[in-house]
């Protein structure tokens, strides 16, 4: 990132636009955990209102905080151009977050030419969770525009103004590279500014009570699970607002009753998942310790309340079905306790888990997650900012890789679809890193520019500009995208190294 003059303080187009038109916005460029963690309310983000069936994309420019690292050292541009041209000075010092301050009158801008896409938007509200919807658009979609649906549940000041949100983002162009002459910048994804405008359709259902966590289930992804802070769990048939996202003329109704509600844990959560291997088998764990196993049966389901998995002694902050490797009932949760467990759901005692990590982490583990590419590999992130990855064959031996980066509480952790060595963290710090397990330091001898030591090899990328970044998702059917969520709105973007 390099430093300029301080912010612009005008309303965005995206906002004019969205004033004008009822159902979409358009423009340019486009849980406290139990005790502590990441749920946050409205009040903590200052957000322009908007109807509930509509979003706002914003401008990649007018976003006052962004990524990458370089810094350039503040003063009058025309300055520093000329100390460049000259070849004077000392090399540029490599930014570091929470560690570099930002003096006043100063903010960290962005080189476009670090990202192949980035977009940003907002609902009304803030939302704590997000997931992917797939869609019949083809699979490995690499050419721009690009289309995603989205999936999110809203923390609003009001009970009654929260809302499940599906959401439909295209026109999502390749971001412009200023300066740059390659030429496949001119092409036609950069025929004339009103193709470069980004859009956002968004069918809202009033949901009741803030959204704790949501799930789309990857069979049908109409079908949709929510936590709410009211300690109830929902399944929610959203078909007609994933269908009218297609056709933004169409109305629809913006109250729904859940299609099944279970009230058997004691109190509030955020651990939910749906199988990937069998269609609307479901696992939900709460602050009770408990996680809980639902079998599809005709007309819901049955949700085994009398037969929990209960050998947690603390709260369940995640819950994950294992994505590959043979076992389809095997899952994997993780606590407050700080332990790490794995589970099969063929074992009759529900207080014995197959695997136990009794000390996973010094800390709150809040967040895990399956490699879907080598079925043995977890990934876990805790409250100190360390995330770890572990070998289930081989616990003893401690986690394959221990990362303290983060400099706070890490929210979210992603693997890579098809990259097995490749996964993305969020963290309270407001940043999303971008890590490559398999890259080796080949800066033995080199010199580097101040700063380069405070980042590891395997950091492939550090995107900023979020404020309180809850959740991240990779995009299945998108190459290298990511989606994320936070207090300040979503994030989407593609980076150019991924």
């Amino acid at each position: 990132a390099r430093r300029k003059g301080a912010g612009r303080g005008e309303k965005s187009a995206a906002s004019d636009k969205a004033e004008e038109d009822p159902e979409q916005a358009d423009a340019e460029g486009a849980e406290d955990r139990p005790a502590k963690r990441r749920k946050e309310k409205a009040e903590d983000a200052a957000h322009e209102e908007v109807p509930s069936d509509r979003g706002e994309v914003e401008d990649d420019e007018e976003e006052e905080e962004e990524s990458d690292e370089e810094i350039v050292e503040g003063g009058e541009e025309q300055d520093e151009e000329e100390e460049s041209e000259d070849g004077e000075g000392a090399p540029g010092r490599i930014w570091r977050p929470g560690v570099d301050e930002i003096l006043e009158g100063e903010q960290l801008d962005y080189d476009p030419a670090s990202y192949d896409m980035i977009h940003r938007a907002q609902v009304e509200w803030p939302c704590l969770s997000i997931d992917i919807v797939r869609d019949d658009l083809g699979a490995q979609r690499t050419s721009f525009p690009m289309t995603a649906y989205v999936v999110a549940g809203t923390q609003a000041d009001q009970t009654f103004d929260n809302r499940i949100y599906m959401m439909k983002w295209s026109r999502l162009y390749r971001t412009a590279k200023d300066g740059c002459d390659d030429s496949d910048e001119n092409d036609s994804d950069f025929d004339s500014d009103e193709e470069h405008e980004a859009q956002l359709v968004a069918k809202g259902v009033s949901h009741p009570g803030s959204v704790n966590r949501v799930r789309a289930m990857p069979q049908a992804c109409h079908i949709v699970s929510t936590w709410a802070d009211t300690g109830k769990v929902y399944m929610w048939n959203l078909d007609l607002q994933r269908k009218a996202l297609d056709k933004a003329s169409d109305k629809v109704p913006t109250t729904s009753k859940p299609i099944h509600t279970c009230e058997a844990h004691k109190g509030e959560g955020f651990a939910m998942d749906f199988s990937p291997h069998e269609t609307g088998r479901f696992l939900s764990g709460g602050n009770d310790g408990q996680v809980l196993l639902w079998e599809p049966v005709p007309g819901g389901w049955n949700v085994a309340a009398d037969s929990p998995f209960s050998a947690h002694t603390a709260a369940v902050e995640d819950v994950q079905w294992k994505r590959t490797g043979g076992s389809t009932t095997t899952f994997a949760t993780c606590s407050v306790d700080q332990s790490l467990r794995v589970w099969d759901v063929r074992e009759t005692n529900r207080k014995k888990s197959a695997l136990h990590v009794e000390k996973a982490h010094e800390s709150d583990i809040n967040v895990l997650g399956w490699n879907p590419v080598m079925g043995e590999l977890i990934v876990t992130g805790a409250d100190d900012g360390r995330f770890k990855v572990w070998d289930i064959r081989n616990v003893s031996a401690g986690p394959m890789a221990n990362f303290l980066f983060h400099r706070k509480p890490i929210t979210s952790v992603d693997w890579h679809p098809t990259d097995e060595t490749m996964l993305a963290v969020s963290s309270e710090d407001n940043t999303v890193s971008i890590w490559d397990m398999a890259v080796e330091d080949d800066n033995e001898g080199r010199e580097l520019p101040p700063g380069a030591e405070h980042y590891p090899p395997q950091l492939m990328f550090l995107h900023q500009g979020l404020r309180d970044p809850k959740e991240l998702r990779w995009h299945p059917q998108l190459p290298g995208v990511v989606v994320c969520t936070a207090g300040s709105g979503f994030n989407i973007f593609k980076t150019c190294n991924v």
